[in-house]
């Protein structure tokens, strides 16, 4: 509604950022009016075909969620529908790149019932191929974990600015690769535990606990670095219990997959993989820094550890409390 695409990172880099702001702050009913001067724009970037004919798609209903915390997204489910004069035999879905990625999935005859299939991810606003609806070819185990293990790296880099400053926070704290080997080791166990759990339903908290706790714990991270002796075993234990609220975090994405019983062990170890991928770049990154100037022979620590540490601690406190207030 904005005009602010994907070519944004953070939506404050746009110029019509303002924008943006004065909508994410709009109540339910007010913004669903907003969005039917904005609906005809909108359909002209959908394209949706059946039997290879493009179809006229009808607005039905549109939730909106309540305002929640302004600076992320809320969830909005808009339905629509289209009026066929044929059975349907085949699809194609297109959606518009300025939007961002598409998952999709459709419900597909078997065995005289309706089941869903498997989720397609579509980047860069490609079209997708020609589905047959009812014959679908379901994806392997290896499209399937390969999928998600982009989508898990996706997740965190770029995109997971909280997570990425905690790994920073973490790779900081050491140099010698048996401490980082734990601490790395310790935090998948713990995010993994509770991203299991929670897709399963066994432990569910709500994002506006979670997520001022996830913001804190970079705070945590941040400063225990500014200490000169720190204790491996305690920082491993601080380590898994703040894993284990990352996990919360990670599970709110996932679930929006909705994934069926019989591809949910290869999904969650396929986004595991690719969010430990992602983990081990940063982790890379950081201490390749650290090296480089410790073989210059300049104190690292001062030039590189002690300020990093001090700017991850503001801006992790700052999201915090912003967190908090919303």
């Amino acid at each position: 509604m904005t005009g602010i695409g994907t070519q944004y990172k953070k939506t404050t880099d746009a110029p019509n950022s303002d924008h943006y702001d004065e909508l994410r702050a709009l109540e339910p009913d007010v913004l669903r009016k907003r969005f039917k001067d904005f609906e005809t724009e909108f359909l002209n970037s959908l394209e949706l075909s059946i039997n290879g004919q493009t179809q006229v798609l009808t607005l039905s209903h549109a939730k909106i969620d309540i305002i929640g915390y302004k600076k992320r997204p809320r969830k909005t489910i808009l339905t629509y529908q289209v009026k066929l004069s044929e059975w349907p035999k085949t699809l194609a879905w297109q959606y518009g790149k300025i939007y961002g990625d598409s998952a999709l999935r459709w419900q597909m005859y078997k065995k005289d019932e309706y089941n869903w299939s498997q989720w397609q991810w579509l980047r860069n606003g490609k079209p997708s191929s020609v589905i047959d609806i009812n014959h679908p070819e379901p994806l392997s185990t290896t499209q399937r974990f390969l999928q998600f293990t982009s989508i898990g790296f996706d997740h965190v880099i770029p995109k997971g600015w909280d997570h990425i400053l905690f790994i920073v926070g973490m790779a900081l704290s050491s140099l010698l690769w048996r401490q980082l080997l734990l601490l790395v080791t310790t935090f998948t166990l713990a995010h993994t535990l509770t991203l299991g759990l929670a897709m399963v339903g066994v432990v569910e908290v709500s994002a506006r606990i979670v997520e001022p706790l996830i913001a804190f714990s970079i705070v945590y991270v941040a400063i225990e670095n500014l200490m000169t002796h720190q204790s491996i075993k305690r920082k491993s234990i601080v380590v898994f219990l703040f894993g284990l609220i990352h996990g919360l975090g990670f599970a709110t994405m996932l679930k929006e997959f909705e994934m069926s019983p019989d591809s949910f062990v290869t999904t969650l170890i396929g986004f595991n993989v690719g969010v430990e991928l992602a983990q081990i770049v940063i982790v890379l990154g950081v201490v390749s820094v650290l090296l480089i100037l410790r073989r210059l022979k300049l104190n690292y620590r001062q030039l590189a550890v002690v300020p990093t540490s001090i700017l991850i601690a503001l801006i992790g406190f700052w999201w915090g409390i912003e967190r908090l207030i919303n």
